[in-house]
């Protein structure tokens, strides 16, 4: 039965996601993971930067935790095709448990290097690249394809909310008792989301004999299924140039802060929560809506990379402040949009190895982008840096609206695929 709190139809739609059992326990599990995730964040960053004070090297470290996906999230989206996603997921967030408490173990016994950080960062990229694939196809699976963009955009409604918690926390901790205890709060959140997903009510997934087989072969025919389709293709050109040039503004914000505006973690804190609380407004605004078009996509792609520029030129705190939360709204709004269509524009039976391409050019090229950006950053400093990336993206953003026509028209001729064509 529908909760009664859920039988207004402004928050009935707002919330429909959350009529499904099963969502409502992932969205509450994630509550309490995601803070604990922001807090790692910032202590993350702010740790390589007491340790190496090289934007340079902060990047390498952020490369890590992304590189994997370029290796691994293909094959993870077929493993979602075929194995049970719920309980893959218990493994992978179980695993991440294990890296922040590790992560906080080397900080308070004195022991954390450059290179301990680096290789425990590349252990949560491996995590992360088998993770996010599979809970993505996860969401779809339990909330169906009407309650998708729902809960999509409910999903970063409390990624933004712990965006606004874990930084200010983060910065708390940090200047009065040091990094390690953000990593252990991370640890200790796992366990909720872990709870959840053993919570779960799902139907038990039979493996078919010949599974290694399977997984090679439907890892390339998503590629292959991608290439083809008219629409997909465009936009994963474009996720490339974004991936590589546009995300990489986390990243270089304890630069800026540190480097150029010259002031502590608890302006990090700051930035990061403003940051999060533009994000939760654009998530707000995208949950009561039933779907998402080509035509409100292509405008985030401009609006986007538009609010990293004005970012990068504001030269005090507080113009800082009101321009990250405007980089906050317009980056959800792109970001929510853009996943959200490539999974109705899927044939279901490819849905998986569709997010797990996404996940492979999304995470997986952004080490290019944080070595390109640390080391621009390095030399010309960060807001530049931010700004030559934006730029490019408007030019990608440019090419995506110039060819809008003919790709409609191509999506509209496309002749319908049946399963027995893709399989």
């Amino acid at each position: 039965m529908q909760p009664s709190s859920l039988r207004s139809p402004l928050v009935s739609r707002t919330f429909s996601a959350l009529r499904h059992r099963n969502y409502r326990l992932y969205f509450s599990g994630q509550v309490f993971s995601l803070i604990g995730t922001w807090m790692q964040i910032v202590a993350v960053g702010w740790l390589v930067l007491r340790i190496t004070n090289s934007p340079l090297l902060l990047g390498l470290v952020t490369a890590m935790e992304t590189l994997p996906s370029l290796f691994f999230s293909l094959m993870a989206g077929a493993i979602a095709d075929v194995f049970d996603k719920r309980r893959i997921a218990i493994v992978t967030q179980s695993l991440a448990a294990v890296q922040a408490l590790l992560l906080g173990l080397l900080v308070f016994t004195g022991h954390a290097t450059f290179w301990n950080i680096f290789a425990l960062a590349l252990f949560a990229g491996i995590v992360n690249a088998f993770d996010l694939p599979v809970r993505q196809s996860l969401i779809f699976d339990i909330v169906g394809v009407e309650d998708l963009l729902n809960a999509s955009a409910l999903n970063s409604v409390v990624f933004n909310i712990a965006r606004i918690i874990g930084p200010a926390i983060a910065a708390i901790i940090i200047e009065s008792a040091g990094e390690a205890a953000n990593f252990f709060a991370n640890a200790a959140s796992y366990v909720f989301v872990v709870a959840a997903l053993a919570a779960m009510r799902t139907e038990p997934v039979p493996i078919p004999e010949d599974a290694h087989l399977i997984l090679m072969r439907q890892a390339l025919d998503g590629v292959a299924y991608v290439a083809r389709h008219p629409l997909l293709s465009r936009l994963f050109i474009a996720l490339i140039v974004f991936s590589v040039f546009g995300f990489n503004y986390v990243l270089l914000m304890p630069v800026v802060v540190k480097l150029e505006l010259h002031r502590s973690a608890g302006a990090l804190g700051l930035l990061l929560s403003c940051l999060g609380a533009g994000a939760l407004v654009g998530s707000l605004t995208l949950a009561g809506r039933g779907k998402t078009r080509l035509s409100s996509l292509s405008a985030m792609s401009f609006i986007f990379p538009a609010s990293v520029i004005a970012f990068a030129l504001a030269k005090t705190l507080p113009t800082a402040a009101l321009l990250v939360a405007l980089l906050g709204f317009s980056m959800v709004q792109f970001v929510v949009r853009f996943s959200t269509f490539l999974q109705t524009q899927s044939d279901g039976e490819m849905r998986g190895r569709v997010l797990g391409l996404y996940n492979m050019l999304l995470m997986g090229l952004s080490p290019l982008g944080s070595l390109q950006a640390g080391a621009l950053a390095e030399r010309f400093g960060a807001s530049k840096a931010l700004a030559i990336g934006a730029d490019i993206c408007l030019l990608a953003s440019l090419w995506l609206w110039m060819t809008r026509g003919a790709t409609q028209h191509q999506v509209a001729t496309r002749p319908a695929q049946s399963l027995a064509a893709t399989k």
